[in-house]
């Protein structure tokens, strides 16, 4: 393996979850050029990764959309001559793009529609597993041993000394830095706004704590109905940073409370006090992984994980109580 393409998955936190194997093909095979195809919007998850020498985008619901989009994004696969392709993400299409950009050796789940596509199928794990063991196990399967599994995003570091400068003066007024994200990439995942609300101006109150609240700008509605709901002033930097952006910020807090979702990951990637609140997923498929990462959730009737998306109850959610949250957040704060 000397020229090497890794296809790589679409969610950030997903995303997030395969950064180990990058250092573990490096390890492997040394003076391999290894590169990541990547949607635009996870880019950032792998841009300073020293084991990466390349980010190949590739956004199929926009710039390749069309089919003479694709047939030219071919030609420039081809023309880097990649004599290697892992397969994380499912997609036949991709999977297709790379048989005709004419990689010879294509990696990849077994699948029956990926047949004539994949010629190096590895065979899906018996027992459901957690999720990035699943994407890792492709490597493995190829003698890629995979020895840390801790995932990790770099950060770059002008953007590091801007936002602990720009931090710094918040910092200056409370005893700690709190960072807050009430999202989720669908409603049922999503602990109640009020207890949001209640939970932050608990932790000012009683901690004095500066509340940040991070997301993109698809989160402003959630963010902005806790923040209605608060007594206090929190910090809002929702919209405000890309990936990179979010990281040098997360950086700086004591504590990130979180739904499940990518910035969970995120602030667990950088080594961050990580409060995670888990209700129809399962923590032991998709938790973050990091060396100070908290799970949160209450034992239901309910199986778990659940994917009743017109379920009624959200039990699972609404059971964690704001106490729980907060002895949960005083306990990790009063050791940092």
């Amino acid at each position: 393996m000397q020229r090497i393409l890794v296809v790589s998955v679409n969610w950030l936190g997903d995303a997030i979850m395969t950064t180990p194997a990058f250092r573990a093909v490096k390890e492997k095979f040394p003076l391999s050029l290894v590169s990541v195809m990547a949607p635009e919007r996870v880019k950032d998850v792998f841009s300073g990764n020293p084991y990466i020498d390349e980010i190949i985008i590739f956004d199929e619901k926009k710039n390749h959309k069309s089919f003479l989009s694709k047939l030219h994004f071919v030609k420039q696969l081809r023309e880097r001559k990649f004599d290697t392709v892992f397969l994380i993400h499912r997609s036949f299409t991709r999977a297709l793009i790379c048989f005709l950009a004419g990689i010879k050796t294509r990696i990849g789940y077994r699948r029956l529609k990926n047949t004539f596509v994949v010629n190096k199928m590895i065979d899906s794990p018996k027992n459901n597993i957690h999720k990035q063991d699943y994407y890792l196990n492709i490597f493995e399967k190829m003698g890629i041993a995979v020895y840390d599994k801790t995932p990790k995003v770099y950060v770059p570091q002008k953007m590091q000394e801007k936002y602990k400068t720009e931090l710094s003066k918040i910092r200056s007024k409370h005893a700690y830095l709190v960072g807050i994200n009430p999202s989720a990439n669908w409603l049922l995942k999503r602990w109640p706004q009020k207890n949001f609300a209640a939970l932050c101006d608990k932790l000012t109150k009683e901690l004095n704590c500066g509340i940040i609240f991070i997301g993109d700008k698809n989160d402003s509605p959630v963010i902005n109905g806790v923040i209605a709901e608060m007594k206090n002033t929190p910090y809002n930097f929702c919209g405000k940073t890309n990936i990179n952006e979010l990281a040098a910020l997360v950086e700086n807090v004591d504590l990130f409370i979180s739904n499940d979702s990518g910035p969970a990951h995120l602030a667990a990637s950088l080594g961050i006090n990580t409060l995670v609140l888990f209700g129809p997923t399962s923590s032991q498929l998709s938790a973050p992984r990091g060396r100070a990462v908290t799970i949160l959730k209450k034992d239901i009737q309910c199986e778990i994980p659940c994917y009743s998306t017109d379920c009624r109850d959200n039990t699972c959610m609404k059971n964690i109580t704001v106490e729980d949250a907060y002895l949960k957040a005083k306990e990790i704060l009063k050791n940092v």
